[in-house]
């Protein structure tokens, strides 16, 4: 019975609340963001694509030239409304990234508007944007007034943060009929290496009602037509993890292509029509050319039917390649200037595109793989989101059988692009931000309890009094009158053996110390570590520096960081003044009234 009841308790979160409690607050809350987020995304959908740009497509198909009213029409009211707009992005995603990795942002529910319609122009007058990004900023816009309105009964600011990313999975699993992919990319995306565990289940239930929501309205057909691979070789994951790594190099082009592009057109004018014209210019001309050479406008708008041009056996490779690059700077001119969209799918046809060659050259009987392949690898390496990328692939084409092949190319395109992303908020989960504690002596964060290794003392002496016994990464030197060196692993290791007993410690150590005083500011110490690339900082007597009165470690700081949050915590918690009363009690009246 003892054992029964022990596996009957109700688990213990991270957040403090029971588990109960938790699941009931999510599923109350994620259901009807995302329920919000599938209808405005339903709508989005309807009057961008399947209205607008479905009509403009075909309609610059026949008349090229009308092009340049349209793109300039639709860059200057997109650049006018975001000079209107509290925040200048036109990326929805970008703001949402901000958003969750800075707690102070704030997203202002009252551009929404002004950003929605910008979009729509942006993306239904043929500016080369996803509709994904919009999505995101309209799932994120929503969950934050969600939590606005239901802050008095029990929703926390933390809570805030998580309905953001939430949003943007609904807002994913909508636009793309990708549930899945719109949680992983939710979870994926702040982080350039980690994942935002805290908002799994809010981002679950959101993006699952939200695609529920659109296919009840739009219809359960995927987003591609795959035609899918009976039997998969050596030979093809072989040729996937090449072609990972050649969509790892160009995404590297990309966004170094964007980001120049973003810088030189910001620097022309401060005047926003300045740089509307700039974007509208060159887009114009890729259009133009794109008619001209293949009697559509491949390279502008949401691009899906790109995807499908790079499926079609017998494409010429020098097509490809051109519509690669159209691609790429109709992107970069259209959100670098004043457009306002999303960058996944731009990076989606890129892929695509690349994968389209990489088959006619290498094996055209096995092009729809290796345009499958491209579309994840150019997407996991220009966002850093490896996982969401062969979902997407595998959700959007219903083409399981390209998930392995898919995989490995993502790893190595992953692996190639480093550290380089097309967001510029994007952080790595180790970037830990010491805002709070930066200003604080070093006397505040030391610890006082030095262990000091005497000059005279032998090399084998140290190893075994000091290393093995305490194991910190470096130690300080002392003599007579005070500090005089730094000795680690890597100052003895060169020692042979029989030589470590007659080899005196003051003969090895570094020399070389950088040390800090008492009311040095944490984020001096830091710094000191960083440019010198070591582990700990002796801290000493102002008056007399070769005085040791106590040492700074990374774990010190970090040890301080926590202090801090704790007790911001607790002031928090103090001035959220939560009603006392159940959760669901009131809670739709709250949201509604």
């Amino acid at each position: 019975m003892r054992l029964l009841t022990k596996y009957l308790k109700a688990p213990r979160l991270r957040t403090r609340e029971s588990f109960v409690r938790y699941i009931e607050k999510w599923l109350v809350v994620s259901s009807v963001l995302g329920l919000l987020t599938g209808f405005v995304v339903a709508l989005f959908d309807y009057v961008t694509n399947l209205k607008l740009w479905t009509y403009f497509s075909a309609l610059l198909s026949e008349n090229p030239y009308l092009i340049i009213p349209l793109s300039t029409i639709a860059f200057i009211v997109s650049g006018y409304l975001l000079t209107k707009s509290s925040n200048h992005l036109g990326s929805g995603t970008e703001e949402m990234i901000k958003a969750y990795n800075r707690p102070e942002e704030k997203i202002d529910e009252r551009s929404f508007p002004k950003k929605m319609v910008a979009a729509v122009l942006t993306i239904g007058l043929g500016g080369s944007a996803g509709q994904e990004g919009p999505s995101v900023y309209a799932g994120g816009v929503i969950g934050s007034w969600i939590w606005g309105r239901l802050r008095r009964v029990g929703l926390t600011s933390d809570d805030r943060r998580i309905l953001i990313l939430a949003g943007a999975a609904a807002g994913i699993g909508a636009v793309f009929k990708a549930p899945l992919t719109g949680i992983i990319f939710a979870l994926e995306v702040p982080f350039k290496d980690d994942l935002a565990h805290d908002a799994l289940v809010p981002s679950l239930l959101s993006a699952v009602v939200s695609y529920l929501t659109l296919v009840g309205i739009d219809g359960s057909e995927p987003l591609f037509r795959f035609p899918g691979i009976a039997s998969l070789g050596f030979v093809d994951i072989g040729a996937s993890a090449v072609l990972g790594l050649i969509c790892g190099v160009a995404a590297l082009v990309f966004i170094a292509v964007y980001r120049n592009v973003s810088r030189a057109v910001s620097r022309l004018s401060g005047k926003f029509y300045y740089r509307a014209l700039v974007g509208a210019a060159v887009v114009s001309v890729i259009g133009i050319v794109s008619v001209l050479m293949f009697h559509h406008p491949y390279p502008l708008g949401i691009s899906y039917d790109l995807v499908q041009l790079a499926q079609t056996s017998g494409i010429s490779p020098v097509a490809l390649s051109s519509l690669f690059v159209m691609k790429m700077l109709a992107t970069s001119f259209t959100l670098g200037s004043t457009g306002v969209g999303g960058i996944f799918i731009p990076q989606i046809v890129m892929g695509a595109s690349l994968g389209g060659l990489f088959g006619e050259v290498f094996s055209p009987s096995r092009v729809d793989l290796f345009v499958a392949v491209g579309m994840a690898s150019f997407l996991a390496a220009g966002y850093k989101t490896p996982l969401a990328a062969v979902a997407f692939v595998a959700e959007t084409t219903f083409g399981p059988s390209y998930l392995i092949p898919s995989l490995v190319a993502a790893a190595v395109a992953y692996a190639v692009s480093g550290e380089a992303s097309v967001s510029e908020y994007q952080k790595l989960r180790a970037e830990i931000d010491i805002t709070q504690i930066a200003h604080l002596p070093a006397k505040d964060v030391m610890t006082e309890k030095v262990i000091a290794v005497p000059a005279e003392i032998s090399v084998l002496d140290f190893i075994e009094e000091y290393l093995f016994q305490y194991r910190l990464r470096t130690f300080p030197v002392v003599d007579k009158d005070g500090l005089v060196g730094m000795i680690s692993v890597n100052e003895i290791s060169g020692i042979p053996q029989e030589k470590r007993y007659e080899t005196k410690v003051i003969d090895v150590c570094s020399k070389d110390v950088h040390s800090a005083y008492p009311d040095t500011p944490v984020q001096q110490v830091l710094d000191i570590m960083h440019g010198a690339a070591v582990p700990r900082v002796p801290i000493v007597d102002r008056s007399k520096p070769k005085r040791i009165v106590g040492i700074v470690s990374e774990t010190d700081i970090l040890a301080a960081l926590d202090r801090e949050r704790l007790r911001c915590c607790f002031r928090k918690r103090l001035a959220d003044d939560v009603i006392p009363v159940p959760f669901r009690m009131g809670m739709l009246g709250l949201l509604f009234s």
